[in-house]
C-alpha cells in the first residue's frame, strides 16, 4: 500500500486519540518553549490537529500531492520531503509568531508536498480544495499567492502562513533539484500564463452570459 495512505490513516488514528485518550495536546503541540522543555513535540505535533475539519482539510490535499510526489519520486523521497517541510515549518512558526503560541497539523509538510508536486507532477489532477478538477501546477500557483498575500497582509486566523510558506519553499527547492532550475522555472511561467488565461476566460464568460440574463 502506498505511504501516503498509511501517513493518512495514521493522522486519523492520532486525532481519534486526541478525542479518546489524550486530556491535553499541550503535551505534543510545538511550541517555542515545548522545543526546549519537549523536543519530541516538533514531530508529534505534525500528526495532530486543531479539529475534525482541519484534518479533514490537511487529507484531502496531502492525498493528491503526496501520491503525485511518491508516484513520481519514490516512498522515501516523499517522506522526506514532507517532515523536513514539516520541521522547518515549526521552526519558521516559532521564529515569527509570539513566544508560547502552540501549532498543530501537517500543513507545513503537506505545503512541501505541494511545492514540491507542481513541479515533478505538473499535470496531475486534484479536485482539492475546490471540488473541481485542477492541475496540480494550478494549485500550488494558487496556494502561494493566497498565503503570500494572507502573510504579508498580517491576515490573523490562526494559522501559521510562515510555517507553510517555509515548507512551500523546502518543497520547491525539492522539486527544482529533481527537474532542473530551467524546467521547473518554465513549468511555473506556463503554468501562471495558462491559469491567468483562464481566470480572464471564466470572468468574460460570467460578465458576458450574465450582461444577457
Amino acid at each position: 500500500m502506498k505511504l501516503t495512505y498509511w501517513l493518512i490513516l495514521l493522522m486519523f488514528v492520532v486525532f481519534f486519540l486526541q478525542i479518546f485518550f489524550i486530556q491535553s495536546a499541550e503535551s505534543f503541540a510545538f511550541s517555542s518553549i515545548s522545543m526546549i522543555e519537549r523536543p519530541w513535540t516538533i514531530l508529534t505535533s505534525v500528526f495532530m490537529h486543531a479539529n475534525l475539519l482541519h484534518l479533514l482539510s490537511n487529507v484531502f490535499v496531502f492525498f493528491f500531492f503526496g501520491l503525485a510526489v511518491e508516484e513520481e519520486m519514490g516512498k522515501g523521497k516523499m517522506l522526506l520531503v514532507f517532515l523536513l517541510g514539516a520541521v522547518l515549518g515549526n521552526i519558521a512558526s516559532i521564529a515569527v509568531y509570539p513566544a508560547g503560541v502552540l501549532f498543530l497539523g501537517a500543513s507545513a509538510g503537506i505545503f512541501a508536498l505541494v511545492g514540491t508536486g507542481m513541479l515533478v507532477r505538473p499535470l496531475d489532477w486534484s479536485v482539492a480544495p475546490f471540488l473541481l478538477p485542477l492541475p496540480l501546477i494550478f494549485l500550488g500557483i494558487i496556494y502561494a499567492v493566497l498565503n503570500i498575500y494572507a502573510f504579508t497582509s498580517g491576515v490573523d486566523e490562526g494559522i501559521s502562513y510562515a510555517g507553510h510558506l517555509a515548507g512551500l519553499v523546502i518543497g520547491l527547492a525539492f522539486g527544482f533539484r529533481y527537474t532542473g532550475f530551467r524546467k521547473g522555472a518554465k513549468r511555473i511561467v506556463l503554468g501562471a500564463i495558462a491559469l491567468i488565461i483562464l481566470l480572464m476566460a471564466i470572468i468574460f464568460a460570467l460578465s458576458y452570459f450574465g450582461a444577457g440574463v
